[in-house]
């Protein structure tokens, strides 16, 4: 075999080589081993559209298939999400279709669970199998005892999945989320009256203020954050936009903003709150605004004047009293200034969001708007509803565990999980695992053993997204609802089987409502009713798009409280004590999320792991990054293996020294140390999740930023 060596191969292969030679040797030898094969006949090429489903943002791609195999993928041009391009996880899902790992056929765990002791099943059995246990709970009228938990991607997969539990009388049914890639939801439903449909219009911001979010790197759709990015950079020539982020750690976004405002972790709501003091006691607040779309604003006003100056602010923040000063007198200056955050604290949340309410940001271009884009959403043909007797079992998806542990018998009898993995993704998950050891039955729709898969008595693997039908809504940055279509690129590899086909097969051996309810003989026969209602036959058949317009600038329309007027909250920004509880841990943690494993996911696929730690090249190994200057007091050298020990436990981490991290703060990524998961995720790392402190808010969310820890060689 000979390899033409030009300046492009030569760094091309350079490139590689260093990324091979970081590899662990057993995956080494694997990757640096040539194969020598003689190209492959060209009989057949053809580009067919798909949809990306490694992430909730739907983008679309176009596959090259030569010889009924894909070979290669590029973003779809026109598509008003991807427009012609996509993030790495787009790029890595040949790597995901083809994967050496991924499950082939159904499996039932035959000796003690986690033992690995798996039989191979027919679909048939495995269908007889689930419908026999949701049968036994009918018949002893328990329909309460199923609980589902769900992939937050909506379809109509998602749709008839939870049909079918809402039908059959259960009201634990549950949609997994990641908080570090979610708006504030709970601040938005708290002010506004409802979360759906708003959003930032963060590409045609003219100051543009992140409360510690890393969006250029957790986005909920990569690839418009980045284009919001080069819109803000250059579709203004008469005025640069500015960037201002806020947070402990000098980020992807921090490092490409104008302005990084370095601060403690989880004290960005304080800071909202010291500018709004500001606001206030310099009459820089929008008043037009305030007095005829506010209510609560008295009450708010006293409080912040009260409690949140810029002194205590800076005492607690560590930033300085002149620079809140300045920040609030730019946010007001330059209108619409927009401020956002994720989906943290409900303090943090609601301290970040009432400044765009103090600024007037709201229902205005530039700002925050809302869309109507959710009820155009392809949706099934209406039911008849049924509300279940009983309320769930726990009124947050991460108070299930302990719900569970609490009972001397487990209130639920058949758990069902899609493509969900809590025993990885949720802070000391211990609880996660004990929770589902004490469930008599559970079953997981899962393409791959993960770590929760592997405590399942029952794993059904689904079609790839590239050998079934796919249908997504998803919504622009200009709050343009896309319906997006793509038939199977490929004939599945293995025996795999839609989750679409099985639940509506389950539906009708059960019979009754959720029979009734769920009419249809297959996936795409439900696909194409609701297509033929949106009357977009055409897109489903040959794949493509259709789109609606985009959101106007109105501020009645982000208005859903019963008095048409945003509520400015007290409850939630009440000042709390800011206490060290762990003299012995003396280090904040403050964990981000890579663009390669966005929503914690990702690390099976080899490709991302070399784009994980681009910053300090790091790649195959989870690295804690610290301030050279913090590093030299403990005594730590650059690439030393340390342990990071929190009160939860402690974790292996090669130590990073980095200046763009505070001094009284470390960071890890979140994304490695699978225990399950394939060959090139298990073993690979440690687990920051393993370290977090389980914390919950009052919004239900979990708390990600509020561990102390303790750096130490290993």
């Amino acid at each position: 075999m000979e390899i033409e060596i030009s300046r492009k191969n030569f760094l091309k292969w350079g490139s590689f080589l260093t990324a091979a030679l970081a590899l662990p040797k057993a995956l080494k030898a694997k990757v640096l081993t040539p194969k020598e094969k003689p190209l492959p006949k060209l009989d057949s090429e053809a580009y067919k559209p798909a949809l990306c489903k490694l992430c909730p943002a739907l983008c679309m791609l176009q596959v090259r298939v030569v010889n009924g195999k894909a070979v290669g993928i590029s973003g779809m041009s026109g598509h008003p999400v991807s427009l012609g391009t996509h993030c790495p996880k787009g790029g890595a899902i040949l790597q995901d279709l083809y994967h050496p790992d991924r499950l082939r056929f159904p499996l039932l765990q035959k000796g003690p669970r986690g033992s690995g002791q798996w039989e191979r099943i027919p679909w048939s059995k495995a269908h007889q199998i689930l419908h026999d246990k949701l049968s036994d709970l009918l018949r002893r009228n328990a329909p309460e005892a199923l609980a589902v938990l769900a992939a937050p991607i909506r379809d109509i997969r998602h749709d008839i999945q939870e049909r079918f539990a809402r039908l059959f009388g259960t009201p634990n049914f549950w949609e997994w989320n990641w908080p570090l890639a979610e708006a504030p939801l709970d601040a938005f439903k708290m002010m506004h009256g409802s979360s759906e449909g708003l959003f930032y219009d963060l590409q045609n911001a003219n100051l543009l203020v992140s409360f510690g979010w890393d969006w250029l790197q957790s986005f909920p759709s990569p690839v418009e954050a980045q284009r919001a990015f080069s819109e803000l950079r250059r579709a203004r020539p008469e005025r640069r936009v500015r960037i201002i982020q806020v947070e402990p750690r000098l980020s992807t976004t921090a490092a490409k903003s104008d302005e990084w405002i370095s601060i403690r972790p989880d004290t960005e709501g304080l800071l909202a709150l010291g500018v709004a003091h500001v606001l206030v006691r310099d009459n820089l607040y929008d008043r037009n605004f305030v007095s005829q779309w506010t209510s609560g604003f008295e009450e708010f006003k006293t409080l912040v004047l009260k409690e949140y100056s810029p002194q205590k602010v800076a005492e607690a923040t560590s930033v300085k009293t002149q620079k809140i000063s300045e920040l609030a007198h730019e946010m007001a200056r330059i209108q619409p200034a927009l401020a956002i955050t994720y989906r943290g604290s409900l303090f943090n949340q609601t301290a970040v969001h009432s400044l765009n309410a103090l600024l007037g940001s709201i229902g205005v271009r530039r700002g925050v708007l809302a869309t109507e884009a959710e009820r155009y959403q392809l949706t099934l043909p209406a039911a008849y509803s049924s509300e279940p007797p009983k309320p769930p079992l726990a009124p947050s998806l991460h108070q299930v565990p302990e719900a569970i542990l609490a009972s001397t018998k487990s209130p639920i009898e058949v758990f069902w999980m899609e493509r969900v993995n809590p025993v990885f993704s949720t802070p000391q998950s211990i609880s996660w695992e004990k929770a589902l050891e004490k469930i008599p039955f559970i079953a997981s729709f899962s393409p791959y053993l993960d770590e929760s898969s592997r405590l399942a008595d029952l794993v059904l693997p689904p079609h790839h997204s590239l050998e079934s039908w796919q249908y997504g809504f998803s919504r622009t940055l200009l709050g343009q609802g896309v319906i997006s279509f793509a038939p199977p690129v490929l004939r599945p590899l293995y025996d795999t089987e839609d989750h679409g086909d099985f639940i509506l097969n389950l539906a009708h051996s059960l019979g009754g409502p959720v029979s009734k309810a769920l009419p249809w003989s297959t996936f795409v026969e439900a696909l194409e009713k609701s297509a033929k209602r949106a009357q977009a036959e055409g897109q489903m058949r040959e794949g493509g798009w259709w789109e609606y317009e985009a959101a106007k600038a109105d501020i009645k329309s982000t208005l859903k409280t019963k008095s048409r007027k945003l509520r400015f909250s007290t409850k939630n920004i009440e000042p709390k004590p800011f206490a060290h509880e762990y003299p012995n841990f003396p280090l904040r943690l403050y964990v981000h999320t890579p663009l390669a494993f966005s929503f914690g996911e990702g690390a099976h696929l080899p490709y991302l792991h070399s784009l994980a730690g681009a910053h300090l090249g790091e790649q195959w190994e989870t690295w804690v990054e610290i301030h050279p200057a913090a590093a030299r007091r403990l005594g730590i050298s650059d690439r030393q293996m340390v342990w990071v020990e929190s009160p939860a436990g402690k974790i292996l981490a090669r130590a990073r020294h980095y200046e763009g991290m505070r001094q009284d703060t470390v960071s890890l990524p979140l994304g490695l140390g699978h225990t399950s998961m394939g060959r090139y995720a298990q073993g690979i790392g440690t687990s920051p999740a393993r370290i977090v402190e389980k914390r919950q808010d009052p919004s239900g969310q979990l708390l990600w930023q509020d561990t102390w820890v303790r750096v130490y060689g290993a």
